[in-house]
């Protein structure tokens, strides 16, 4: 046996953070934090109000909390072709285009639920979409868009065309993000419940953490659990 191996079996590996992505995850990790610390402005009888700071301040953080872990592969992967005098500009451009658009599908969902006059507590909306969610994780086309998740267009390491190419990036990683978390990002534009916050984003973190994993029955019973909270509350309500 030799020294090195020797050594492996006294000392554990180590599991290194992908680089670029540790103030993610820790703006992930503070925005879990803030977020039950925050009330919305939004009531429980009315339609839902985007434009109020107290409903946009909470979309960004829900945002920054489920959605920013699931970017850090496309920011792993900018800040290793860019030049290190360009890393931090071209990993926030990446990372500000990925969350500008966030925000803006958001608005542009929780203006619909206005001009529908969906009710702010939204549980049977959140339901609904869940169960679109729970449909929608079986088909192969997600499980496709799962295995290229990790694949980001070439990116320039410096100068405009660095800038341009990280935007391109972030907006990339977005829409692949949105097709395959749009049905649950768009429950909780009303509803803030935060066991359908904890399970949303186990699932979604469960299937970047193995995309290849098809059929996978971890996110559908994470999704189902969900489905039957909000299904309890939904009829208690009633």
């Amino acid at each position: 046996m030799t020294l090195a191996r020797t050594a492996r079996l006294v000392r554990p590996a180590r599991t290194s953070v992908p680089p670029g992505t540790r103030f993610v995850l820790a703006g992930s990790a503070v925005a879990w934090v803030a977020l039950p610390l925050w009330t919305v402005g939004a009531g429980h009888g009315g339609a839902v109000e985007p434009w109020r700071a107290g409903w946009l301040l909470t979309w960004l953080l829900m945002v920054v909390a489920m959605m920013w872990p699931l970017a850090a592969p496309a920011l792993a992967v900018v800040t290793g072709r860019a030049f290190r005098a360009w890393r931090v500009r071209l990993v926030a451009t990446c990372l500000g285009v990925f969350t500008l658009l966030w925000v803006a599908a958001g608005l542009a969902v929780a203006v619909a639920a206005h001009v529908l006059a969906v009710p702010a507590a939204g549980g049977v909306w959140a339901l609904g979409w869940v169960l679109v969610a729970l449909v929608a994780g079986r088909s192969a086309r997600r499980a496709r868009l799962l295995w290229k998740c990790t694949e980001v267009p070439g990116v320039a390491p410096g100068g405009a065309r660095g800038l341009a190419s990280a935007a391109i990036a972030g907006a990339v990683a977005w829409r692949r993000c949105a097709l395959l978390c749009g049905p649950v990002m768009t429950a909780m534009v009303l509803a803030h419940d935060p066991l359908l916050m904890l399970g949303a984003s186990a699932a979604a973190w469960w299937e970047a953490a193995h995309p290849r994993a098809w059929r996978d029955p971890v996110p559908a019973l994470l999704l189902a659990a969900v489905a039957a909270w909000l299904l309890l509350g939904v009829v208690g309500s009633r």
